[in-house]
């Protein structure tokens, strides 16, 4: 065999197993055991775990690798703290970058800021740059403030007529929903170099966090570069072997003719090799909560005309989710509130009734604003839930203020998902939040701040255990893209991806894990990270 870890403390994630060596020939496992056992083995390289904790390689279950490539290369904006803070951080780039064409900023979060917490408005940014095109995009990517420039050219293009009435504000300059797109088509194309070099980078990253596998919403994401040149620029590095992540492609698109072109092209669920493969249909069907566009039964408090938005009508999403079925594409729809995830539910139905299939496997991401009644339908019909445990972190502060206290009791439901049998899958919704999968980990357990607050926890009787919190990123997501029988576990035939960790989560105080290290990350076989000392 190439490899042979020992001295370690090897949790296989099948339920049962903790070993203390594994053996990896080529891409696969081939051995697991004892050191004793692994001792009579021959092994090309022997690597001295020195007691270190092996886990299954974490697959993120969603997030948005090409827009935090993007947004890596042009204007991060999570740090601003005030409105100051966000002219001042986009005007220093135009100083340093004058000849740039249009400027693009993404990170603000206005329920962050000290002080008044209100968006910039499109009057500040004229004053930063009157001539060129600029968007500052809130951390959520729901909602985004342009520029005059901006609005004018977002406004004249054709897909806007329908926006104009709720998603497009000429006179604050703010856009919502899928008109915070258009600015991807008012800016230059990029070129497939590019596009592949900024895709490399966020894969990097990901492996430095013990990513293998990525559930990843990138056909949009790069502003100009359009489906298809993202898709043949991951072939691309597929082919030169540039990528040490594997991407589950989860295909935005934003409207019934796109998706049919799509379908038309011959593109399936689960089809692909090596390190790309295309995974589900993914919609957006409402907004974030922060922006108040979540699509919520009830008016949010003191605004008794707004619940939030709906992109798709019921007969719009049932017709999406029937032409998925009957073409064996799988579905995954953002929902926040509890208002969207009853249209997709209807949908589902809809589309089973038309059309049986076994196993589809649709999901909804994020899930956040549930019902009991909603949970269980999930259960009854098998969706998958798409779950972000960083998100309690920054939502405990705003969700009660949104929806009220009695309602906030059935929010972030984990525990209870996993208890009705409901598959979650966790993720981070980069670059909404950090994709540090250990920090998810401790989000799921102990439901507090990275602070330590509130004692106890928020909504503490949906906290997970441990091992229940390392599922979300091995196991099941394993299974939502498919590959339960090749990844989320360390077993004889499966991939050898693998992560080492600088401290063992399962025994060291709850607290603690969000500091945890990766040490090691192993993908197919190769090491494609390594900690220095």
């Amino acid at each position: 065999m190439d490899k042979l870890f020992y001295n370690g403390k090897i949790v296989t994630m099948d339920g049962v197993s903790i070993v203390q060596a594994v053996g990896v020939d080529q891409d696969r496992i081939v051995f697991t055991g004892s050191d004793e056992e692994a001792a009579n083995l021959n092994a090309d390289e022997r690597i001295d775990l020195q007691g270190a904790l092996m886990l299954p390689g974490f697959n993120e279950g969603h997030m948005h690798t090409a827009t935090y490539s993007f947004v890596n290369s042009n204007v991060t904006m999570f740090h601003c703290r005030s409105v100051a803070d966000c002219l001042d951080t986009l005007r220093q780039y135009y100083q340093t970058h004058p000849d740039r064409t249009w400027i693009y900023g993404r990170g603000w979060n206005d329920q962050n800021f000290d002080g008044e917490k209100r968006y910039p408005t499109r009057q500040e940014l004229d004053e930063i740059a009157p001539d060129i095109p600029v968007m500052a995009v809130r951390a959520c990517g729901h909602a985004a403030v342009c520029n005059t420039v901006a609005i004018q050219k977002i406004a004249a293009r054709p897909e806007a007529a329908e926006m104009l009435a709720d998603r497009i504000h000429l006179d604050s300059g703010v856009v919502n929903e899928a008109a915070v797109k258009l600015f991807y088509k008012v800016i230059d194309e990029p070129s497939f170099e590019d596009v592949e070099n900024m895709l490399e980078f966020g894969l990097k990253r990901l492996s430095e966090e013990g990513i293998t596998t990525c559930q990843s919403d990138d056909l949009l994401g790069i502003p100009g570069a359009g489906w298809r040149k993202v898709m043949q620029a991951y072939r691309n590095l597929d082919k030169a072997g540039r990528m040490p992540v594997r991407i589950w492609e989860q295909c935005l698109f934003l409207d019934y003719e796109s998706f049919s072109e799509f379908v038309a092209e011959g593109y399936r669920t689960k089809q692909g090799g090596g390190m790309f493969r295309i995974g589900p249909l993914k919609l957006l069907l409402d907004g974030s909560l922060g922006a108040k566009t979540a699509a919520i039964t009830d008016p949010y408090p003191g605004e008794p005309g707004n619940r939030g938005l709906l992109l798709f009508t019921q007969e719009q999403m049932d017709a999406l989710f029937l032409k998925a079925q009957e073409n064996d594409i799988s579905v995954a729809v953002h929902c926040i509130g509890d208002r969207a995830m009853e249209t997709v539910l209807n949908a589902v139905e809809y589309a089973q009734a038309k059309c049986p299939k076994s196993d589809i496997r649709h999901g909804i991401v994020h899930a956040q604003i549930t019902t009991p009644a909603i949970l269980e339908r999930m259960a009854k019909d098998h969706v998958i839930g798409y779950i972000q445990p960083v998100f309690v972190g920054t939502d405990m502060d705003v969700c009660e203020a949104r929806i009220g206290h009695e309602r906030a009791k059935d929010t972030y439901a984990w525990k209870t998902m996993q208890d009705l049998g409901i598959l979650t899958v966790g993720g981070s919704d980069a670059p909404v939040e950090r994709f540090d999968v250990l920090e998810n980990i401790y989000f799921a357990v102990t439901r507090q701040k990275l602070d330590g607050t509130p004692a106890g926890g928020w909504l503490p009787e949906q906290k997970l255990s441990v091992y229940d919190a390392v599922k979300l990123f091995t196991v099941n997501a394993a299974k939502s893209c498919f590959m339960e029988n090749e990844l989320g576990q360390i077993r004889e035939g499966f991939l050898a991806d693998l992560v080492v960790l600088s401290e063992d989560i399962f025994t060291i105080d709850p607290d603690r894990i969000k500091d945890v290290c990766v040490t090691r990350t192993v993908s197919c076989g190769k090491t494609v990270f390594r900690k220095e000392n």
